[in-house]
């Protein structure tokens, strides 16, 4: 059982799915840490946000950019797909929604605010973030 989850801000990113200059999309790789401070595989729900981001303010969170992304893994296929047995971390690629990616105003704000909320099958929740800096090259 997971005591935390972590968003890995090292390799978490925007990205561009289809090669261009403009994200499409966001690298999110999480990683489950146990009780000794060792990642490892969990079943349950993760669900992420994505909000633009309000500098020195209490709430973090500005506007919601899309619909939050839910991803399963509760299945071995699910495991599968998003678990990297060489780094003990789930690579999960989010591609933004089509309006979100023609509204690219979002992109000027210079930052944006990931939130991931794993919840187990017990429904015990478990939450991190992170603040993702646009690259200058993106806006």
């Amino acid at each position: 059982m997971p005591q935390r989850i972590e968003i890995v801000e090292a390799f978490t990113a925007l990205h561009s799915f289809d090669d261009d200059s403009v994200p499409d999309g966001i690298e999110l790789l999480i990683q489950p840490i146990d009780s000794y401070g060792d990642p490892v595989k969990v079943a349950g729900t993760l669900r992420a946000e994505l909000y633009t981001y309000r500098q020195a303010s209490g709430n973090r969170e500005g506007d919601r950019l899309c619909e939050p992304w839910e991803i399963n893994l509760l299945t071995e296929e699910q495991q599968k797909q998003y678990w990297n047995p060489v780094t003990g971390m789930y690579d999960i690629p989010l591609q933004l929604p089509r309006a979100a990616r023609a509204d690219r105003g979002w992109l000027a704000t210079g930052s944006v605010l990931v939130v991931v909320t794993y919840s187990t099958p017990l429904s015990t929740h478990m939450t991190d973030e992170c603040v993702l800096q646009v690259p200058s090259s993106m806006k």
